[in-house]
């Protein structure tokens, strides 16, 4: 229910606003009854003026010249959120990259690692036999290294595409 009144109250504001804007002033006052009123009229002499609001006189000129400020404005946050992005992307991609040469490195060095518990195990039938559950391990860790790198390569080339897409922006020509 109290928003109604204030709905009201905000309502009446614009309008004596926009009112005011061709008599430069806004009258904020309470009358004997203590109701508030906002008008482009001066209050009565018995009412109490709270507050007065004067707006200066805007010219085509000013309105065109802060127009085009604004624009400016506009443009330049647009300016930056977009290198921010760049920046961002760039950031992920690099990291990406990085996580995937960590993961080839650990890829690599597991299946150094697998090939010479082999060599080292299964030099002979019998030793194969002895040893072919943990060769197999072995083989099966390094096998879920490469799989893991080659999974983390993926996402450094989608980040690196992300990158690119942001640095160069698809224009209609190119779609």
């Amino acid at each position: 229910m109290k928003s109604i009144p204030i709905g009201v109250m905000l309502l009446l504001a614009l309008s004596a606003f926009s009112a005011a804007q061709a008599q430069n002033k806004v009258y904020t006052w309470t009358d004997s009854r203590g109701k508030l009123h906002i008008t482009d009229e001066a209050p009565p002499a018995e009412a109490s003026v709270k507050e007065v609001v004067e707006a200066p006189v805007v010219t085509p000129a000013d309105a065109r010249q802060r127009e085009h400020r604004r624009q400016q404005s506009e443009e330049a946050r647009r300016q930056e959120q977009r290198r921010s992005e760049i920046e961002e992307r760039l950031r992920l991609s690099r990291e990406a990259d990085e996580r995937a040469q960590e993961a080839v490195r650990k890829a690599d060095e597991l299946t150094q690692q697998a090939l010479e518990y082999r060599k080292r195990f299964g030099n002979t039938p019998s030793r194969r036999e002895q040893f072919k559950y943990k060769i197999r391990a072995e083989e099966e860790r390094a096998e879920a290294a490469r799989a893991a790198a080659q999974r983390a390569i993926d996402q450094a080339r989608t980040a690196a595409e992300g990158a690119r897409t942001a640095l160069n922006p698809p224009t209609a020509e190119n779609q």
